[in-house]
């Protein structure tokens, strides 16, 4: 009967071991995981209640704060002030290991320290205690695992042993939460930047044309309205990089708008075809469709985005060429878009990257502009139109990029 007890003890003690490590090493959540170690090792340990207290030095560096309790309620804490680096804990608060005590009354080091010199007046009743240092791989005391019962003896060698291993483990996954929420912090930071940039240059870049946009229409020498022109293309290269950039912000917030309503694929394929070619007067431009017409719902603005993205793509990743053909064709359910470039193409292993955020093809041979937005753009807005987008590629014939859409406006 006793050999079946304590089988079944350990049968316990395996499994909430498994679910602690699999907290640790699948959450990146610094509150459920110390959560989750707390509760399980109090558990474990059959202590009457354990707590997690991170560590946050004062001055003196003597101040830790509950973060984790577990067996008692939270107000049980809140009249008295957290652990002190007393004599009785300095072992644990320090770093230095474990501290197990059968009963604290009854040790010489209690009752040594200001104000109370021994347990206050309410406390929890504590007479067993275990304290368990809890310290990063670099050597840090993040903060220390306590836990109390009121009868003496109730904490054993292999409990210190077994709490002192799943501590170790718990700071593996503490430093993995706290590095995933410093990244986080800092990039949201970044996108904070990034809408507050594009909206403070947003104002200047469209006065400047405006002004430029006067300047032109004015009586001027040849010359001087050719250096205008210049000026205002780049302005225009400006504004589009300015308002993707803004883009990028409202995807990563979760605001970017979509209005969608009927249009015909073709019609506006066909006038961007003619945008473009407008400032690109080196290149063909051909557009292969058998359709008259193809009606979409879809956001008209977002789609005329999408190709000019992958047109001016495939002008400038193609210098030695000077053609570049678009396909449109419509089936029952979706209409699908071709832009084939005749450019040096792109090597498999960069591929499967095109369309990740800043990405920039580097061994195409020779110096591109751009940051390498314009394509996770348009994943992203295809992607939330319902369709699909994905590029096809040879190494020194070219690449085309494909995008769906559904035809269907609950699609």
């Amino acid at each position: 009967m006793a050999a079946r007890e304590a089988a079944r003890r350990y049968t316990e003690r395996l499994e909430i071991i498994n679910s602690i490590v699999q907290t640790i090493s699948e959450d990146l959540d610094l509150n459920k995981i110390l959560q989750k170690v707390t509760d399980s090792t109090t558990e474990l340990t059959g202590a009457k209640f354990g707590a997690f207290f991170y560590n946050q030095p004062d001055k003196k560096g003597q101040s830790y704060k509950l973060f984790a309790l577990s067996g008692a309620p939270r107000e049980a804490f809140e009249n008295f002030p957290m652990p002190r680096n007393t004599t009785l804990f300095h072992r644990t608060f320090s770093g230095q290991g474990t501290v197990r005590i059968d009963d604290i009354t009854k040790d010489l080091r209690y009752g040594k320290d200001s104000p109370y010199y021994g347990m206050p007046d309410g406390h929890l009743s504590v007479v067993s205690c275990l304290a368990v240092p809890v310290t990063s791989r670099s050597g840090e005391v993040i903060g220390g695992l306590f836990f109390g019962h009121p009868e003496a003896g109730k904490f054993t060698v292999d409990h210190e042993q077994l709490v002192a291993s799943i501590a170790a483990q718990a700071a593996i996954g503490l430093d993995n939460a706290k590095l995933y929420a410093e990244v986080k912090a800092l990039n949201d930071k970044k996108d904070e930047f990034i809408g507050l940039a594009s909206h403070e240059l947003k104002t200047p870049l469209t006065s400047v044309y405006a002004y430029l946009q006067i300047l032109e229409s004015m009586p001027n020498a040849d010359k001087s309205k050719l250096f205008i022109q210049k000026a205002l293309n780049q302005m225009k290269k400006l504004n589009v990089l300015v308002g993707d950039l803004l883009d990028i912000s409202k995807i990563e917030a979760g605001k970017l708008q979509l209005n969608r309503a009927e249009f015909d694929l073709r019609q506006l394929t066909e006038e961007t075809i003619e945008l473009v070619s407008h400032t690109n007067e080196k290149y063909r431009i051909l557009l292969e469709a058998s359709i008259e017409s193809c009606v979409v719902y879809s956001d008209s603005q977002r789609i005329e985005q999408v190709l000019i993205n992958l047109l001016t793509n495939a002008i400038k990743y193609s210098p030695g060429a000077n053609e570049v053909r678009v396909s449109l064709a419509c089936s029952e359910n979706e209409v699908r878009v071709g832009v084939q470039d005749f450019g040096r193409g792109i090597p498999a292993d960069k591929l499967q990257h095109v369309f990740t955020r800043f990405y920039r093809v580097e061994d195409s041979g020779f110096n591109v502009s751009g940051l390498g937005i314009g394509l996770y753009l348009s994943n992203e807005i295809v992607n939330r139109l319902g369709g699909r987008i994905w590029a096809e590629s040879e190494v020194g014939a070219g690449s085309t990029f494909w995008f769906t859409l559904p035809l269907k406006a609950n699609a």
